[in-house]
């Protein structure tokens, strides 16, 4: 947006809100023969006249603004006054008035170089920042109909990868990975949210001012044990001291359609692939009923293209409508902000749907001279509904059945077509039951700001969140055709579910600033944390009896059949840090950091963990002897930093206790429950230790038009917490013990330009790049398949998340080649994939070299879960009152593996793909590039192993924004009492470019068959008005 809009608005709020300006200068007009009328006009630095700037008569309370030539008038001014004038993104401006007219020209500020950026229990200037830090702010997220942050930074800031894998109501959140995988457990970065550990998507994104993604340890070490992954800074929106009160609206409505879903062939396409696979297995097989049903296509006696089960069961869109309203101002020692915030994300389903509710009020107030006092608060409440067979799963059920089958009988009546069951039917608001998860959060932050003395400032801060999940789940007895529901044999069931978390967190930071002989800078911080974390939750189920009608009555089912229970944990830590920063003439910067955090998680010997971090920078742009690039550097410093941060995470909560099973013995008649050991503890057990080696420079040039930000990192962990192996007879889990390692390297990169060709045109460009390489470097011998995934392996030298499998060399086109080999089962035919032979085992090891024969040593690594390379290029474009934004985000050299019914023909008794119809293996199509087709494809030889067939290139490039915007002018808006009135369109996900997209998988669906709910495409109008 131009100077000259932003100033536009700025003299709205003041006209409306503040208007004592305009007020006094009336009341004084009566006298301006006695005093004088003070003229003028204000004008930047290309001659353009700027709107709504703010005059006044210094020392007085004469005020006004200027019009929309930048004329100003001014009655009853003494001669001699001083007048001011202030603009929003110009340097202000005084002169003496003895008569006559004034001429004011601003001059732009060149305030990036002040640009202030929230770390670690603080802010920094961003000219002084010595680590890695990204950062959002408002205004990236303002105009976006997204429902969670987290969405809302894909492809925003290099090395941050976020992953959005859904679109279905209340799933629309991302994934995030800061710099690769540190390790093979969690590798979730740290949230925190004003200060104390939060969670960040169930804030209303209306309600965040900035985000900070602090990426090596010199800028999270200050955090400790938790801050391995990476930290998240998210800072909600304040009010303004000596401000009037101003009340924004923001809302929009959006119409989404899926990204991507399975194209399945016409009926006669299924017909005649199914003859052709029984045929296959069986070439005498008797094919006659598709013969003649290929015949009755062919005359017209049968509809060729058949059911569409997907366009019968969904709608062909959903809608969503999110309404914020902000209140926000302040007084001279009170600053205020209030907001009430709703979402609805309507699905693809009437019985899927998600509700959102935010609350929030930020609140400080300056007590005394020396004492402040603040609070925040907010309060959360997400409604998602679905049915008992829930919307994944009736997609799936709807990509398996093929079009010959009819959802109705002869009756007309729904029937379980082929014996499977109906997605009709089960799509029907409410027809299988209720799926309602409500979840609750209240949040409150209390602190003091205390400051005794010059530069000293101490915050005591206590912080309590609660979190209440109330799950229902309610199974009804639905018949159709004969057959029951979901094969549960007409049985009715009911889970209710109770959660609670309680996270309680005390500070105490204190901050001490001081400048001496005007050169050398100093910054101390000391603090200390505790936290507590407790979770409890109840669970309770009945199966039997009951009546649909009841489906909110849990008591209403059989009391026979049921199940209870309840469990529940308690963590806690305890940590000291402290800070040292010293710069001296803002040219030589140096920061250390300390923390010491003490986990109930780990043995007393070993309990308290230590994580330094030392960074510097050297400023060569405030040097003397660049006194002749002055005039086009405004900014180049290298910055380097080393670090160490730590890693709790394993499954394991007590992984220094010994813990207890039960198992129930019968002698006799008599039962008896009875304890045992079922864990060992490691007493030498202690943190994971992440290390962070950083090296980057920083630039800006000709008035900071053309950024450049680089940096080069190295991260590697050591100790990290893996259950090695013991002896099964010990008959007792692994405990967890310090023995592997992972290691990352790369690079991120920013590069921005921005310019303002006249006062009409702007427009800026941003483009960022990350690459990482990520490698497991020690396993202590426990390489091997991923328990949670075993597709996935574990293996030193690769990536965390590598597909592990045969390797695939093609397709036999015909017998010859299959005579030729290499073989796998021996079974092979014509049409079936050849692997590739290149190893074989030599006294139990994999060796290098050909063998004729495809087994086990034959595997490799086959393709890697997580992107390597990454990046986004934001373009923005502003013409007078208008507004273009959009952003391209990419992800790049990763790969996705499809199995079910996303990849295989007749997958469980299932159709088939159109993908699959033109590019399949056939006597006729020897050349084809999809293997045999299989009367079941589990028969299949191509499909019993994992292999590279199957692991499918997944990068690609996103259209993730476009966003259209008007701004009224402020001189019709202020006549109707409103300072801004802005309309837009916004886009979301509107192009993809992959080549997925040719099979109908979205890029960012996770692994696996047809259940999934792909990433939406989003149309969206909204508005934003300010009074």
């Amino acid at each position: 947006m131009s100077k000259r809009i932003l100033a536009g608005v700025f003299a709205a709020c003041l006209l409306i809100n503040g208007g004592g300006y305009l007020a006094n200068a009336q009341q004084v007009a009566g006298a301006s023969q006695q005093t004088g009328l003070c003229v003028g006009t204000v004008i930047d630095q290309n001659g353009d006249p700027v709107i709504g700037a703010s005059v006044k008569v210094v020392g007085g309370t004469v005020g006004t603004m200027t019009d929309i030539d930048g004329n100003f008038s001014l009655s009853g001014v003494k001669s001699g006054s001083t007048i001011s004038v202030t603009a929003i993104g110009y340097t202000g401006a005084e002169k003496k008035w003895t008569g006559g007219s004034l001429s004011f020209t601003l001059k732009e500020e060149d305030n990036v170089l002040d640009e202030v950026v929230v770390v670690g229990y603080g802010v920094q200037k961003k000219a002084n920042v010595t680590g890695a830090v990204s950062t959002m702010n408002a205004s990236a997220i303002e105009d976006r109909a997204v429902g969670s942050i987290s969405a809302a930074m894909a492809g925003e800031m290099p090395g941050v990868v976020v992953v959005q894998s859904s679109g279905a109501p209340g799933g629309q959140t991302g994934s995030i990975t800061i710099r690769g995988n540190n390790t093979i457990n969690s590798a979730s970065p740290l949230v925190i949210v004003d200060g104390v550990p939060g969670s960040m998507n169930n804030i209303d994104p209306q309600d965040v001012e900035s985000i900070s993604v602090l990426k090596d340890a010199a800028s999270a070490a200050i955090y400790g044990v938790q801050a391995a992954n990476g930290v998240i800074l998210i800072t909600t929106k304040k009010g303004k001291l000596n401000t009037a009160a101003t009340i924004t609206y923001s809302g929009n409505v959006s119409i989404v359609t899926p990204t991507a879903k399975l194209d399945p062939v016409t009926a006669i396409g299924y017909t005649t692939m199914k003859r052709e696979a029984i045929l296959n297995g069986n070439p005498n097989a008797d094919v006659g009923i598709y013969d003649q049903r290929l015949s009755d296509y062919a005359d017209g006696t049968l509809d060729p293209i058949g059911t569409d089960w997907y366009g019968e069961t969904f709608k062909s869109h959903g809608t969503e409508t999110s309404h914020t309203v902000q209140i926000n101002g302040g007084s001279a020692n009170t600053t205020y902000m209030a907001s009430l915030g709703y979402l609805y994300q309507g699905g693809i389903l009437s019985q899927n749907d998600y509700n959102r509710y935010n609350a929030r009020v930020n609140l400080d107030s300056q007590l005394k001279p020396w004492l402040a006092l603040g609070l925040q608060t907010s309060f959360y409440r997400g409604i998602q509904k679905d049915g008992y067979n829930g919307v994944a799963g009736i997609m799936q059920h709807a990509n398996r059945l093929n079009a010959t089958l009819s959802p109705y009988n002869s009756n007309d009546e729904l029937q379980a077509p082929g014996g499977m069951q109906n997605p009709i039917a089960e799509a029907e608001k409410n027809a299988t039951g209720i799926y309602k998860v409500k979840d609750d959060q209240l949040f409150t932050n209390v602190y003091l700001n205390i400051t005794p003395i010059k530069g000293l400032s101490i915050r005591p801060l206590f912080s309590w969140r609660h979190d209440y999940r109330d799950y229902y789940r309610f199974r009804k007895v639905l018949l159709y055709g004969g057959s029951y529901n979901g094969g549960d044999n007409g049985t009715r069931r009911a889970d209710h579910n109770y959660y609670n978390w309680d996270r309680m967190t005390y500070q105490a930071v204190a901050n001490y600033n001081t400048t001496i002989a005007g050169k050398h800078n100093i910054g101390l911080l000391a603090g200390y944390e505790s936290q507590r974390y407790m979770y409890r939750y109840t669970t309770a189920s009945r199966e039997g009896g009951g009546d649909n009608a009841l489906d909110q009555v849990f008591d209403a089912l059989s009391k026979e059949n049921w199940q209870n229970g309840d469990n529940g944990n308690d963590l806690t830590r305890q940590s000291w840090f402290g800070r040292v920063q010293y710069d001296y003439d803002t040219r030589y910067l140096f920061e250390a950091n300390l923390r010491a955090d003490a986990s109930s998680r780990f043995p007393k010997a070993n309990r308290w963990g230590y994580f330094p971090a030392v960074s510097a920078a050297w400023r060569i742009s405030q040097e003397s002897f660049m006194e002749g690039t002055r005039d086009w550097l405004n900014q180049l410093k290298l910055r380097l930093g080393w670090g160490r941060t730590g890693n709790e995470e394993i499954d394991d909560l007590y992984p220094a206790v010994a813990t207890y099973s039960y198992y129930t013995l019968l002698l006799g008649q008599n039962q008896y429950s009875a304890l045992y050991e079922s864990s060992f503890v490691n007493n030498n057990l202690k943190w994971a230790t992440v290390t962070n080696w950083e090296l980057g420079v920083e630039t800006s040039m000709f008035n900071n038009r053309f950024t450049f930000e680089g940096s080069i990192y190295k991260r590697k962990t050591t100790g990290m917490l893996l259950n090695l192996p013991i002896l099964s007879v010990l008959g007792v889990s692994a405990p967890a013990q310090n023995a592997g390692s992972v290691e990352n390297k790369g690079i991120d990169i920013t590069i921005g330009h921005n310019n303002r060709i006249n006062k009409d045109w702007s427009y800026n460009v941003t483009l960022n790049v990350g690459y990482n390489h990520n490698e497991i470097t020690n396993l202590a011998g426990t390489e091997g398949e991923n328990p949670a995934n075993t597709l996935t392996w574990f293996l030193e030298g690769e990536a965390v998340g590598s597909y592990y499998g045969y390797i695939c060399d093609g397709i036999f086109k015909d017998e010859a080649e299959v005579k030729a080999g290499p073989l796998r089962t021996g079974k092979e035919k014509p049409g079936n994939l050849r692997f590739k032979d290149w190893a074989h085992y030599e006294n139990g090891e994999v060796v290098e070299g050909a063998d004729g024969v495809v087994d086990a040593a034959d595997r490799a690594v086959i393709g890697h879960m997580n992107p390597s390379w990454m990046g986004g290029v934001n373009v923005g474009v502003n013409f007078r009152d208008f507004d273009f934004s959009m952003l391209w985000q990419g992800a790049f050299d990763f790969n996705r593996y499809l199995s079910g019914e996303a990849s295989q023909a007749f997958y469980n008794s299932g159709t088939a793909t159109k993908w699959q119809e033109r590019e399949r293996w056939s006597p006729e199509n020897p050349n084809g590039t999809y293997p045999r087709l299989y009367e079941n494809s589990s028969s299949s030889p191509d499909v019993q192993v994992t292999n590279s067939f199957w692991c499918y290139d997944a990068s690609y490039v996103r259209l993730k924004n476009l966003t259209f915007g008007y701004t009224i002018p402020t001189a019709i808006t202020q006549k109707a009492g409103i300072n801004k009135v802005r309309v837009y369109f916004n886009g979301e996900n509107l192009i993809t470019i992959s080549g997925l997209y040719k099979k109908n998988i979205d890029p960012e669906a996770p692994q696996g068959r047809g259940a999934y709910y792909s990433n939406v495409k989003k149309f969206s109008l909204g508005l934003k008005v300010t009074f």
